[in-house]
């Protein structure tokens, strides 16, 4: 840590000397291919930009560990989830990669305090963002898409030219620090009111079919239940799995630990619909008659009202970290609920998510859901990771329907 402050306090200038000498051609040869007049050279505070991002130590507790993007996503789910966020947070790698306009809690210093550096334009960076937002929007779907993602990968690379990110990301081993980073920042900051609202009006008008349709279709289904879905009974978190996780109790030899597990009840079941007059039930207005059983609420509530939020964000990167959280929701649910019977629920495979969000979606009423899905998809840079799986389930849904 001390070699490391003196390694800094010793060699910076250094640093700056030889990087001042070639950071302009990077950055003039992106303003060249933006179209832009924009007087790079004239910048009086790049030296002070840099030197303020240099000064940034990463402190060696601040190592982070993130899940290994080799392992299965679907396959280590509910595992990552179980774990301890002490040693490993399996959103962590999501998280870091959004700009932190939102005080975003999973951040650590560090990362905040390079990101807000990163983010605070002067200087020929404020000129070149400052000419794209006096620069009239497309109107159509289209032109808007490219006109926009062009400025985002032009200006994420003016920023890695500015203050030769490459150099920064390798002394402080910044993995959170790369270009699918780099694009959510950008993204962030090029998504104010006026040009969120821009493109979601654009698309919502030329998708008025699209959403239409779905609209229709989920419309039709709104009234049905969680089996109606084709939702497998494992996952149906009623009576139904309640049998199924007794059926599986029932093979184990403890007969007295299973007599004790057996008698629990579901967190969400009041009474068997066979058992009472449905003529005498209470009246509550969110009572719902799911697969035979009267809930008070579907099990999955928390996950289809973090998907109604998706409609409230407004930058592409927020509104997929809203996704993330519908699913975070809807893996809670199952574990929360095999953990009553001291079960661990088998790994949900990919066809078997797609019915769960299907029924979720259907009960969220997410208004225009198709134009949210390509805002997401069009201005997310890299969807190999979490949010690109998610992002896959909602199409196929969307096929579905």
């Amino acid at each position: 840590m001390g070699n490391h402050n003196s390694f800094y306090s010793e060699n910076l200038q250094e640093i700056y000397k030889m990087q001042m000498m070639q950071w302009y051609v990077g950055v003039e040869k992106e303003v060249q291919k933006l179209g832009f007049n924009v007087n790079v050279r004239s910048d009086h505070f790049h030296k002070q930009n840099f030197m303020q991002l240099y000064t940034i130590v990463k402190p060696q507790h601040e190592e982070i560990v993130t899940m290994s993007t080799t392992e299965s996503l679907f396959a280590t789910e509910f595992e990552n989830i179980k774990r301890s966020k002490k040693t490993l947070d399996p959103f962590k790698e999501f998280y870091v990669t959004t700009l932190i306009q939102d005080n975003d809690p999973s951040l650590q210093e560090f990362e905040r305090q390079v990101l807000q550096q990163l983010s605070t334009l002067n200087g020929c960076l404020l000129e070149i963002f400052q000419t794209f937002r006096q620069t009239q929007l497309p109107n159509c779907s289209k032109e808007l898409d490219q006109f926009i993602v062009m400025f985002r990968d032009s200006f994420v690379q003016i920023l890695i030219h500015y203050y030769d990110l490459n150099l920064f990301a390798s002394l402080n081993k910044c993995n959170f620090l790369n270009t699918s980073s780099l694009q959510c920042l950008v993204s962030n900051m090029i998504f104010n009111d006026q040009v969120a609202s821009h493109v979601y009006q654009i698309k919502k008008l030329e998708q008025i079919q699209e959403n239409e349709k779905i609209h229709n279709k989920l419309q039709f289904l709104k009234e049905k239940t969680l089996a109606d879905f084709g939702i497998s009974i494992k996952y149906c978190l009623d009576c139904t799995t309640r049998e199924y996780i007794q059926s599986k109790l029932s093979s184990k030899a403890n007969t007295c630990c299973q007599s004790q597990q057996i008698t629990k009840k579901d967190t969400f079941e009041t009474l068997i619909i066979e058992d009472v007059d449905s003529t005498q039930l209470p009246s509550r207005p969110q009572a719902k008659l799911l697969q035979g059983t009267f809930f008070l609420q579907s099990p999955f509530q928390n996950a289809i009202e973090a998907l109604k939020l998706i409609q409230f964000r407004q930058t592409p990167h927020h509104k997929v970290k809203q996704l993330v959280a519908c699913f975070r929701s809807i893996y809670s649910a199952i574990i929360d609920y095999y953990n009553q019977y001291t079960k661990q629920p088998s790994i949900i495979s990919t066809d078997e998510m797609i019915p769960i969000f299907h029924y979720v979606l259907c009960k969220s009423s997410l208004q225009n859901p198709y134009t949210h899905f390509e805002i997401m998809q069009k201005y997310l840079g890299n969807l190999d990771g979490l949010e690109g799986f998610y992002l896959a389930i909602m199409e196929a849904v969307f096929n579905i329907v």
